[in-house]
């Protein structure tokens, strides 16, 4: 991270996504990634990845979670979290999103945002300025006969997602790109998309 070829890509991005699957072997790394974005003001991006991050790798997650600006996850993931950090009502999902969204944060000025998925269930958004009020997104279902493989339809929620942030939309705007490639991906055999998106997130 500190060689020529890799430290004025770090010095020039603004916005940095890591996946939870990082944290079994990488959280130096990540840690050293994620402070200094949240020194610098710059956007740090958590998925949570699967259940067993934050059921077997929860005191590395928890290094990382003050210096994160947006979390994402979902229900088995929240769950997870939830139980390994003694929550009540694991179960509670904007309960969970509220406790890590108003957990501790290095850059304060900037709200974290927690979004949750859950599947063909609505989306939940928790934002820390506003943690009483969650607010859902709802999916456009598809028949059974249209999904065709589910894996990686996370992932592409989450590119679809932080595709549009970075590219400056809104958050509503944001949660409609992740899941139009979510419900893309799971039509599709493995990750490949049709480039039929709800607006251009091509980077000037």
């Amino acid at each position: 991270m500190s060689s020529p070829a890799v430290a004025p890509l770090i010095d020039a991005a603004k916005f940095f996504y890591v996946e939870g699957y990082f944290l079994t072997h990488g959280t130096a790394s990540a840690l050293e990634l994620s402070s200094k974005a949240a020194n610098a003001g710059k956007t740090f991006v958590l998925n949570l990845s699967a259940p067993f991050i934050p059921q077997f790798f929860n005191s590395n997650l928890q290094q990382i979670l003050p210096h994160t600006d947006v979390l994402i996850g979902n229900e088995a993931e929240a769950e997870a979290w939830a139980t390994a950090n003694g929550l009540s009502n694991p179960k509670d999902l904007p309960a969970v999103a509220k406790a890590l969204a108003t957990s501790s944060k290095t850059n304060a000025s900037r709200p974290r945002i927690v979004v949750f998925t859950q599947g063909a269930e609505s989306t939940l958004v928790v934002t820390s300025d506003k943690p009483d009020e969650p607010k859902w997104y709802p999916v456009t279902a598809l028949t059974d006969d249209q999904i065709v493989d589910t894996n990686g339809a996370g992932d592409a929620f989450a590119g679809g997602f932080l595709g549009a942030l970075v590219a400056g939309k809104s958050l509503d705007e944001a949660v409609e790109a992740g899941h139009k490639l979510g419900s893309m991906c799971v039509q599709l055999v493995r990750t490949s998309l049709p480039f039929d998106l709800p607006f251009d997130l091509t980077l000037s």
